[in-house]
């Protein structure tokens, strides 16, 4: 067998690229997550609403943005107005639309709501796309939405004084970006804006609360560069989703990406007067990571807000490889949160 004997400038080189490669390695796994399929096998469920469908909530430049509004089922009078619990759904603020609330294991959340006396609306939002629409317009429509409940809750038997807010994934995001920021951030359409968007509490379900980490934007040009030549989809698949979100090339601009992914990261914007926060999260989520939700329920509760964190051992994002048993355990542990901050 052949023998090499390589200098110390070889072996330096060798090393270097090893250590490259597995930087690249690990980075671009990270990245290309963000796109894996959260299908799932769970039993589909055949409720017989929503009860208000596609309602106008408002307009901006000629498109409708539609809400649905679920209306109890069950273990609710008819004479009192109805709690509520808006969703907004995820799909790495891209694409999907309201009615991923019959989806997975939210449709067993919603079933179980429902049931239990309370109402539930599912919200759209504008798409982030590289043009027009970017990620703070969407947290101004959330806000919207909120405030368009607080502003007909009367007309649709909803209680205006008991409103929570619910979100998966991106939507997890937009959620505590809603819930945390103040009226003054934000503003949308000025029909609304004399109309609070501040809500009772919050749920978060593996949203992400560090975007700058999400997107790995730290990583510097020359693993970039090398990354761009060993996974070039994966690391285009990144920048066009930046693109959409931000509205700004990570290439070109990558300080004022780094700046607005520093914005709306809802950790950023923990206090003291945030809102009751459940957070629940899968151990296994390769797609946001565990640790964000952990990060944020640190600072949580290092900031005395009443904040509760549920880990699932071995679900991953979506909670698409959930049992029927553990979708059921998802929805009666977010009605037990709701019932707490029930203010009858």
């Amino acid at each position: 067998m052949a023998q090499f004997d390589l200098s110390q400038r070889q072996k330096w080189l060798l090393a270097t690229g090893l250590g490259t490669g597995a930087v690249i390695y690990f980075a671009s796994s990270k990245l290309s997550s963000a796109y894996a399929s959260t299908a799932s096998s769970l039993p589909k469920l055949s409720p017989d609403y929503p009860s208000f469908k596609n309602v106008v909530y408002k307009t901006v430049n000629g498109q409708h943005l539609h809400l649905d509004i679920y209306m109890p089922t069950g273990a609710h009078d008819g004479a009192q107005l109805a709690p509520v619990l808006i969703f907004i759904h995820g799909g790495s603020w891209v694409e999907a639309t309201k009615d991923n609330i019959k989806k997975t294991f939210r449709q067993y959340v919603l079933k179980t709501l429902t049931q239990n006396g309370f109402a539930v609306v599912s919200v759209d939002y504008r798409l982030a796309n590289k043009s027009i629409s970017h990620i703070q317009h969407q947290v101004a429509d959330c806000k919207d939405a909120v405030r368009w409940v607080r502003q007909n809750a009367a007309q649709y038997g909803l209680d205006a004084n008991n409103i929570g807010v619910w979100g998966a994934s991106a939507g997890g995001q937009l959620a505590m970006m809603t819930a945390y920021t103040d009226d003054s951030h934000y503003p949308g359409d000025s029909a609304l804006s004399n109309t609070s968007a501040q809500v009772n509490y919050l749920i978060d379900t593996y949203g992400p609360t560090d975007l700058n980490t999400l997107f790995r934007t730290e990583l510097n040009p020359f693993v970039t560069a090398f990354a761009k030549l060993c996974v070039r989809k994966v690391i285009m698949k990144r920048n066009r989703q930046l693109k959409c979100v931000t509205g700004y090339d990570i290439d070109t601009q990558k300080k004022r990406v780094m700046q607005l992914c520093r914005e709306f990261s809802p950790i950023n914007y923990v206090s003291k007067d945030c809102c009751p926060t459940l957070i629940m999260h899968g151990a296994a989520d390769t797609t946001v990571k565990i640790e964000q939700s952990i990060k944020m329920f640190v600072e949580l509760r290092k900031c005395g807000v009443e904040a509760k964190m549920i880990r699932y051992k071995r679900l991953k994002h979506s909670f698409c490889n959930a049992s029927v048993a553990e979708a059921y355990d998802v929805a009666h542990r977010i009605l037990a949160f709701v019932q707490s901050q029930y203010k009858g």
